[in-house]
């Protein structure tokens, strides 16, 4: 008896598991994660192979990522981390500015609707037709 109750629950469980991962909103996501972390990859690699190696000649020594303050303090690394943040961050930033500009813009809000009797458009929240006298419906309803 025991047992058909945690088959009967695990079977329910692996069903609500499928369910929940089936759902768009948890793929979307998923392909969000994998191709924001290969984007990270790619601004990674053009950070530290075309774009600091333009500025190496400018910091003594040469190597920017290797740079520490006293015992242990990685202040390259960390610049190095700061600066791939803000290429990604504007890279991310332009991509979703061109995005939203080619987005349609927002239906305007319905201001009238048209009388059931006289085919009139009235106000939205009127509760008489100004055409044909005839009590409207709530808007609700309509």
């Amino acid at each position: 008896m025991v047992s058909r109750r945690v088959k009967r629950g695990g079977r329910q469980f692996w069903q609500e598991f499928r369910d929940f991962a089936v759902k768009g909103n948890v793929i979307d996501l998923s392909v969000a994660v994998i191709v924001g972390g290969a984007f990270g990859k790619i601004v990674s690699s053009f950070v530290a192979d075309i774009l600091m190696p333009l500025i190496n000649p400018l910091i003594p020594g040469g190597n920017w990522r290797e740079i520490v303050i006293g015992p242990g303090v990685k202040i390259g690394s960390f610049a190095g981390n700061v600066l791939d943040f803000v290429v990604i961050a504007l890279a991310m930033f332009l991509i979703i500015r061109v995005v939203i500009r080619q987005s349609p813009p927002p239906p305007p809000p319905v201001s009238e609707r048209e009388c059931p009797y006289c085919l009139e458009l009235v106000p939205i929240a009127a509760i008489k037709c100004r055409a044909c006298a005839s009590e409207l419906p709530p808007k609700s309803q309509s």
